[in-house]
């Protein structure tokens, strides 16, 4: 689950309500796509939104745009050396973690603890 760890700008971003005919969880990063629909973000495909809520009865996810000047944490399926602090990881399958794969990377890694897989691991999409 991706959680914002922290903002370089005061503002926050607002919430929209979009829809998505995929089942999204809580947490995850998703695609707003062509049709004006959210879609689970593929591991190399940098995320446009995070959804920040279940749907709602209308059918509906509440989400809130990605910007670079947003530090997301989250956690990996395996373990995220500090050595890669700087490189950009891929999503984990679930698009709610990452991987230790730099090789078409998405998510720039911060900051992390190091550790194996449910290690915690920070960083921004650019």
């Amino acid at each position: 689950m991706f959680k914002i760890a922290k903002r370089a700008l005061g503002a926050v971003e607002p919430f929209e309500y979009l829809p998505s005919d995929a089942q999204l969880t809580v947490g995850s990063a998703a695609t707003l796509g062509s049709g004006g629909k959210l879609a689970k973000t593929a591991a190399t495909a940098a995320p446009t939104h995070m959804v920040m809520g279940e749907k709602t009865a209308a059918g509906l996810y509440p989400a809130m745009r990605v910007l670079p000047t947003t530090v997301f944490e989250t956690h990996s399926s395996a373990a995220v050396a500090n050595t890669l602090v700087g490189s950009k990881v891929t999503l984990g399958e679930d698009a709610a973690s990452v991987t230790a794969t730099t090789e078409g990377g998405v998510f720039t890694v911060d900051w992390t603890d190091g550790a194996g897989a449910g290690g915690r691991v920070r960083g921004h999409f650019e």
